[in-house]
């Protein structure tokens, strides 16, 4: 499940997920949700992606980065993703993305320019995980 909630000129998205890698996925379909109507993109392509972070939100910070970047240079968007997160000495996750090119059947939205550290946060409790960021438009 995700949600928004409000900011000044940027959007916020609230995550939750009763695993870690439920929420991180929780997580990207809200950031794409923002952009277009992701029950309408196939998963026709399928795009692998490696991120490392010394701490949870510089991972999530990275992860959905690098899903803008995919989507800003081969206009690619994005309504799935398997995750898969491990820790070493440092956080660690791997994903594969499945969406198609952009369309206009997409219903596109707004412009995401980036993910910012302002306000994130990750938190677990009884019920699972909750990821909360903001979206710069």
């Amino acid at each position: 499940m995700f949600d928004y909630f409000e900011t000044t000129a940027d959007i916020g998205v609230i995550a939750k997920g009763k695993s870690l890698e439920e929420a991180f996925r929780e997580a990207a379909k809200g950031l794409y949700n923002i952009m277009v109507d992701i029950d309408k993109v196939n998963k026709s392509e399928v795009v692998e992606i490696e991120v490392e972070g010394e701490d949870l939100e510089e991972l999530l910070y990275n992860f959905l980065n690098e899903l803008l970047f995919y989507t800003d240079t081969k206009n690619i968007v994005f309504s799935d993703f398997d995750i898969c997160i491990r820790k070493n000495n440092k956080y660690y996750l791997n994903c594969k993305a499945y969406g198609e090119k952009i369309k206009r059947e997409h219903n596109i939205k707004e412009e995401v320019k980036a993910v910012t550290y302002h306000k994130m946060e990750i938190k677990k409790d009884s019920d699972g995980y909750k990821i909360r960021y903001i979206v710069d438009l």
